[in-house]
């Protein structure tokens, strides 16, 4: 009769379950930020439950409670998002399921499932935060599970400190495939598993259109949004004006971004040596603009020029992106042009018809003063702005009704947007064509890193006039009424308004060591931050080609990419053998060693028959060779003798140097057919 089989010990199978126990809420914890609390809530509890479970010895739920309690977890997914595809509802209802797998466990097959799918959590944690601290914190969830895996898989318990040890040598040896699959895997452009509506939600910075006081409203925010290293020379601040959008119609309250206007060629530059040359990283827009430093003559490859000279991209920026571009600090777009064209004049020219009454008034005097010198009428705005009772305020109060009269004869306080925009009127109702750009200026130059970093807080407004001859002229009207704004940023504005101010503007002189260290900490942070997302964040498609181009490759191409990834992973393993061949045990071989192989290899000069085998012992090979050669029976079987005391007797060193001696003259006696003396210091 058959023995039955002997049931499995139930501690076996459930073996590695505590340590999972303790990585998979680890590796779920970063989504505590991103998901409903019921989720984490109902996560929690499953957990707790199968913990205690696990300490009292007690049996998992049935099968019948666990689909039921499924039913209801996916049931209550659906009515939170109203889907369970995407990338929030289809996470919460992956860590909902873990959790309802690890509650059910019974053996190891499905710890080794859940462990699985935790790796799934730990990627999906890079659809919510990118950042270099995440990216750390998900290197410690993955050797957890790792760590997990190998003790479910041993057949006895480990070491805690063996289990970190082998997870952690598995992560460095997977560290150089990751890297690989890093730059020549296909890269998709735009954010994985892209949720429209979470893009919408995140919109932030620059909006195409301006309205009183909305890049005020950015002043409280300090996040980033476009960094730059420049090639040589770094600009001084009053040449920083980094454009973003053109807007030229008005409807008497709110300036819109022009749209539809044709592409043109980027202007070549009289000198190539006045090019400012730079690399930008810009933050997510959702929008297509590019920031780039006025005047623009050197683009990227995915963007075009507007006649407005606004640099568009083909596509919106949902992904942070990295681009190089140049810049003619001094020449303006339509320098040396004697004419503007006329449908292009109109419509820099037009106001509705009730707008502004008291300003076109005022301008009409202007203008009887000046006569045709657009110059004049220019100084003339400009020293209204500069004059008394005008101010530059951070906190600029709400206009109504006819927004550019009401800030010019009554208010008379405003921040960038209002003087551009009533600068903008008062210029069009004297005949004048003037458009608004917006974009940013100035922004905090970082030592460490060598960069410039500028906020949404350094948003900016100014004016572009024509003039007939130089083309379109920058006005800034900040610059005649805080002059401060444009040559020290907004640090400089902060320390004169006397007004409440965001915390990150208060940086200068007259800190206390606690400020001081404060903001040194939070530089280091953003150049950390910033080379994470520059080296790596930032390496996407267009970066991706540059790669491959430079080996004559393309990674929109099947071929290429199979090339690639042959020539990675095959100059891998060339690198791995040569490491372990370098790496390989070696027997050094003794002196006495040494001279037996000298030994056979002589006899094997006259018959190779007699050569020694590695597996033969010194006194089976002597007197084989002795039978063979009688002539040298004697000294062989010597030699056997001496080599055999050398070797393995109890010598001191002066006597094993003797017998060695010896060893020497056996050898050259056989050689020669000489008799050898025996050793002065033998003993038996």
């Amino acid at each position: 009769m058959t023995p039955a089989p002997t049931p499995a010990d139930p501690r076996a199978e459930l073996r590695g379950l505590d340590l999972a126990l303790v990585a998979l809420p680890v590796a779920a914890l970063p989504h505590v930020w991103h998901q409903p609390l019921w989720i984490t809530a109902l996560v929690v509890l499953a957990i707790a439950t199968r913990a205690w479970l696990l300490a009292t010895g007690r049996a998992a739920p049935s099968l019948a409670a666990m689909s039921l309690l499924a039913l209801i977890a996916g049931g209550l997914t659906f009515a939170q998002f109203g889907t369970v595809f995407g990338q929030e509802a289809g996470t919460a209802l992956l860590l909902v399921m873990i959790a309802f797998k690890l509650l059910e466990t019974r053996n190891r097959r499905d710890i080794v499932i859940a462990l699985f799918l935790g790796y799934f959590v730990v990627v999906t944690t890079y659809f919510f935060d990118q950042s270099i601290l995440i990216a750390g914190y998900s290197l410690l969830a993955t050797a957890l599970l790792t760590a997990a895996l190998i003790q479910v898989h041993a057949g006895r318990p480990l070491p805690r400190r063996q289990l970190a040890r082998q997870a952690g040598t598995m992560l460095l040896h997977a560290l150089p495939f990751m890297l690989i699959l890093f730059f020549v895997f296909p890269r998709v452009e735009g954010p994985l598993w892209g949720d429209p509506q979470r893009e919408e939600s995140a919109r932030t910075g620059l909006s195409g259109e301006l309205n009183p006081g909305d890049i005020a409203s950015l002043l409280q925010d300090d996040s980033t949004a476009l960094r730059v290293e420049f090639t040589d020379a770094v600009p001084p601040p009053r040449a920083q004006y980094w454009r973003a959008l053109v807007m030229t119609d008005f409807d008497g309250r709110r300036w819109s971004a022009d749209e539809n206007r044709s592409v043109i060629e980027a202007p070549a530059p009289d000198d190539d040596d006045r090019v400012t040359r730079y690399t930008a990283t810009l933050e997510p827009t959702r929008a297509r603009y590019l920031p780039v430093l006025d005047y623009p003559v050197a683009l990227p490859e995915d963007a075009e020029l507007r006649a407005n000279h606004q640099v568009l991209r083909d596509r919106r920026i949902t992904s942070r992106i990295q681009y190089s571009a140049g810049a003619d600090l001094v020449t303006p777009p339509g320098a040396g042009e004697t004419s503007l064209d006329p449908q292009e004049r109109a419509r820099a020219l037009h106001l509705p018809p009730s707008a502004a009454p008291r300003s076109r008034a005022e301008v009409a005097l202007w203008r009887a003063t000046h006569g045709d010198d657009d110059r004049a009428i220019i100084q003339e705005a400009l020293r209204r702005f500069a004059g008394e009772p005008y101010r530059y305020t951070l906190q600029p109060p709400r206009l109504q009704d006819d927004t550019t009269d009401q800030f010019l004869f009554e208010t008379q306080a405003g921040y960038c947007e209002h003087y551009a925009s009533a600068f903008a009127v008062l210029m069009r109702a004297a005949g004048i064509p003037t458009r608004v750009v917006t974009g940013y200026q100035g922004g905090a130059w970082q030592t460490r890193g060598e960069y410039l970093r500028l906020r949404n807080a350094d948003a900016h407004a100014w004016n572009e006039v024509w003039l007939d001859g130089e083309g379109w002229v920058r006005v800034d009207p900040t610059a005649a009424i805080a002059p401060e704004r444009i040559e020290q940023g907004l640090t400089g504005l902060a320390r004169d308004t006397g007004e409440e101010i965001p915390g990150f503007l208060l940086r200068g002189e007259g800190l206390s060591w606690l400020q001081r260290a404060r903001f040194g900490l939070e530089d280091w942070g953003d150049f950390v931050r910033f080379r994470w997302e520059s080296w790596v964040l930032a390496f996407d498609p267009e970066r991706q080609r540059e790669l491959f181009a430079r080996l004559g490759l393309d990674p929109r191409d099947w071929r290429s990419v199979l090339i690639a990834l042959g020539v990675g992973f095959g100059s891998l393993a060339l690198i791995a053998f040569v490491w372990i061949w370098l790496r390989r045990p070696r027997q050094r071989r003794s002196p006495a060693d040494r001279l037996l192989q000298r030994l056979s290899d002589r006899i094997a000069r006259h018959d190779r028959s007699l050569a020694r085998q590695a597996h033969e012992p010194v006194d089976a090979w002597t007197r084989r060779v002795g039978r063979a050669r009688p002539d040298l029976a004697q000294p062989l079987t010597t030699f056997a003798r001496v080599y055999n005391r050398q070797r393995f007797a109890p010598l001191t060193p002066e006597q094993r140097k003797d017998q060695l001696d010896h060893l020497r003259d056996l050898l050259r006696q056989v050689s020669r057919g000489k008799p050898a003396a025996p050793p002065a210091r033998e003993h038996a």
